[in-house]
C-alpha cells in the first residue's frame, strides 16, 4: 500500500490564481504538492500563500523563505526574505506547457494550530533563456490552522495549471 494518498487535484484555465481549499486536516502532518501542466500568458515566477482553516488568504508579513537557482544560462543565485506577505519564487511558469516544467513541494504541519507551517520545494523547467532548477525552503511564522493554498503568477494569468495534493501517511 502506498504511503501517499491523493487528496485533491485541481485544474484551472484562464485564471489569475488557483486556490486549493479544505485539503489540510488532522489526518496528515506532511503533504506533497505537485504543480504541473503550467502554461501562462507571461514567463515569470509562481507565488504561494496559505489559506487558513476559515478560508481567508494569509497576507500578513510572516512568510520567510530562501530559494537557490541553478541556471544553464547564468550563475547560481539566491533570493531570500524574512518578512514577506507571500512565498515568491515557489515555482516558474512559462508561455507554453512544453516549456514550464513542474514544482514539487512538501509542506509540514499546516493544520496544526500550535506550530509553524514549513515547506521545502524544488522546480525544474525550461524557459526562454534555457534550463532552470530551483530549490527552496520556507516557513509561515504563524501558529494558526491552515486549510489550503493559493498559487498565482507574478504577472500575467494561467492559461492552464494543475495542482495535486497528497497526504503522506507515516506508519508507526
Amino acid at each position: 500500500m502506498s504511503n501517499l494518498r491523493l487528496i485533491n487535484e485541481t485544474t484551472a484555465s484562464s485564471v489569475s490564481s488557483i486556490s486549493v481549499t479544505d485539503v489540510f486536516s488532522s489526518d496528515f502532518d506532511i503533504y506533497k504538492v505537485i504543480i504541473k501542466n503550467v502554461d501562462s500568458t507571461a514567463e515569470n515566477y509562481t507565488y504561494m500563500r496559505f489559506i487558513n482553516s476559515s478560508g481567508i488568504i494569509v497576507t500578513a508579513s510572516n512568510y520567510e523563505y530562501a530559494t537557490q537557482f541553478s541556471r544553464s544560462y547564468n550563475t547560481f543565485t539566491e533570493v531570500k526574505s524574512q518578512s514577506d506577505d507571500e512565498f515568491t519564487r515557489f515555482g516558474v511558469q512559462d508561455t507554453g506547457t512544453e516549456d514550464g516544467g513542474s514544482t514539487v513541494a512538501y509542506i509540514f504541519n499546516p493544520y496544526s494550530s500550535s506550530s509553524y507551517s514549513f515547506f521545502i520545494n524544488q522546480h525544474s523547467g525550461q524557459g526562454s533563456l534555457g534550463q532552470l532548477g530551483m530549490k527552496g525552503i520556507g516557513v509561515l511564522k504563524q501558529t494558526a490552522s491552515m486549510g489550503g493554498m493559493q498559487f498565482y503568477p507574478a504577472s500575467g494569468t494561467y492559461d492552464t495549471v494543475t495542482v495535486q495534493t497528497f497526504g503522506l501517511r507515516v506508519d508507526s
